[in-house]
């Protein structure tokens, strides 16, 4: 016959495991904190390059010829289209 205390697991183990998890736990946060400090210069850095080069090249696309035309070519095309009325007109006028 079996006794209570054969099938009972001992907290003094238990409570042994849990601090052994405990420090587990810690070197990892320790080791992730250092990882993650690593990670985070790389990004600032990457983040800080690409708001250099998103500069640079709104920049260089604003003072170029290409982009001036562009901009022309959007206003003319947002304006009124008065093509067809002016066409009637100088039908009219031959």
């Amino acid at each position: 016959m079996e006794t209570i205390y054969e099938e009972k697991e001992k907290a003094s183990n238990v409570l042994m495991e849990y601090y052994a998890y405990c420090e587990l736990r810690d070197y990892a946060k320790d080791d992730w904190t250092e990882i993650d400090e690593k990670y985070k210069k790389q990004c600032n850095f990457l983040y800080n390059k690409y708001e250099t080069l998103y500069k640079e090249e709104r920049r260089i696309e604003e003072h170029s010829k290409s982009a001036k035309l562009a901009k022309k070519l959007e206003r003319i095309k947002t304006k009124v289209d008065y093509s067809e009325t002016v066409l009637l007109k100088k039908l009219k006028h031959e």
